[in-house]
Parts: C-alpha cells; sequence; structure tokens
C-alpha cells in the first residue's frame, strides 16, 4: 500500500466535531494535522429516515476501507451508526468523546500505534 496520504487511516467523525460550536474541539483541523482522513457522520438532528440511508453510505465505505487493512477510530458518536455497521459485519471502531484537542491527539497516536 503506497501513495495514500492518509496513511491508510480514516476517522469517522460527528458532524458537530466537524464544525464545533465556539471553543469547541475542532476534530477536523487535529485529524489533518495528524495525517488521518475522515468521513463526516450524519449530522445528530438530521431525521432517522434522513440518517438512516447516509449511516448505510458511511457504514460499507467503512467496510470497504476495513477490508484494504486501514486502520479506523470513531470521532464523537452518532445513534443508528453501531447498527449499519453491523449490517455490514463491522463493530465500532476505537472511539473518543475528545473534550480537548491534546486528547482527540492523543488518541490518534495510540489508535494508529495498534
Amino acid at each position: 500500500m503506497e501513495g495514500d496520504l492518509r496513511s491508510f487511516r480514516v476517522a469517522l467523525v460527528a458532524s458537530e466535531l466537524v464544525n464545533p460550536e465556539a471553543g469547541g474541539v475542532d476534530a477536523l483541523a487535529v485529524i489533518e494535522q495528524e495525517g488521518w482522513g475522515a468521513m463526516q457522520l450524519p449530522a445528530a438532528d438530521y431525521p432517522d429516515e434522513v440518517a438512516a440511508p447516509l449511516l448505510d453510505q458511511v457504514a460499507e465505505q467503512t467496510e470497504e476501507f476495513a477490508r484494504h487493512g486501514y486502520t479506523l477510530a470513531l470521532v464523537g458518536s452518532r445513534a443508528g451508526l453501531e447498527q449499519a455497521l453491523e449490517r455490514y459485519g463491522l463493530a465500532v471502531p476505537p472511539a473518543i468523546e475528545p473534550d480537548a484537542a491534546d486528547q482527540l491527539r492523543d488518541f490518534l497516536a495510540e489508535v494508529a500505534a495498534g
């Protein structure tokens, strides 16, 4: 495996951490700085009938990454994600609800180290 700028690491990221409120953890900035790719999860306020097909797409893409040996992580949470991943034979990857950027950095380093 060569040439992937994400170093074969992808984080599933809660929408609220991609566009944080003032003073919140900017997960996307940390993920980029640490050399990870990111997939944004549907916003928590999306109705289930809107979120379900989006979560299914995330799960399908996550299965593809997993099959190709990518390291996966979950940053934040999203109702329905666990069930969508299970339909593709996947468990929820290591997860964090970060309170600070340094906490997220440490978590990503631990996950990357295996």
